[in-house]
């Protein structure tokens, strides 16, 4: 006869409380994807009406120099190179050490149209982050798959924004690169005014 001693000791497991998380996008905000793009395709990004329309949003494709699949192209002929050598901007790691300080952090990123980018992407964030972030790096297409009251996404893409917004999660529009490179915004007020309102959704 097998006994089985009731189980009155056993306690159960508590359900992890969800921390806030900020999920910070590469290219534009973290790497100077423009600069590089630019110069593989032969544009000079330091013609003003050129800087101009890329400071309004507007893509490298719609500038009428290329078209989009002779960017892709371009790109993916690069290799995993052209991912993993993209200049950080001045305020990169700043931006994710003062985030560190009142929230997790992830690095979500879309893999784009290039087959090498994920890889790339990865060895980009062990050279200026350290290896041990790479598991912090998501590469996702649909960002908006992450969103929650406990999340928030930082990223230049309006697009992405809004989508990441209308499925329940917080956002912060950051600012165009040549904006805060070319001084026309501060980026330390930049990550100041995203400090301020991950401090009112936590609340």
């Amino acid at each position: 006869m097998i006994k089985i001693k009731c189980p009155y000791n056993l306690k159960t497991a508590k359900k992890k409380e969800i921390n806030f998380i900020s999920f910070v996008d590469l290219d534009g905000v973290l790497t100077n994807w423009l600069d590089a793009t630019a110069k593989l395709c032969k544009i000079d990004v330091n013609d003003k009406e050129i800087r101009d329309e890329l400071k309004k949003g507007t893509f490298i494709d719609d500038l009428g120099i290329v078209s989009e699949d002779e960017l892709w192209q371009r790109i993916e002929s690069e290799e995993t190179d052209f991912w993993a050598r993209l200049e950080e901007f001045p305020w990169t790691q700043k931006l994710v050490e003062e985030l560190e300080k009142i929230s997790e952090v992830y690095f979500l990123t879309s893999p784009g149209s290039c087959v090498p980018a994920p890889s790339g992407k990865m060895e980009w964030i062990k050279n200026h982050f350290g290896e041990e972030y790479i598991t912090k790096l998501i590469i996702c297409k649909d960002k908006y798959i992450c969103a929650s009251d406990k999340r928030i996404l930082v990223d230049d893409s309006k697009k992405k924004i809004d989508k990441f917004r209308e499925y329940g999660g917080h956002v912060f529009l950051w600012p165009n690169c040549y904006i805060l490179l070319d001084g026309e915004k501060d980026w330390k007020e930049a990550i100041d005014e995203l400090k301020e309102e991950i401090k009112k959704y936590k609340n």
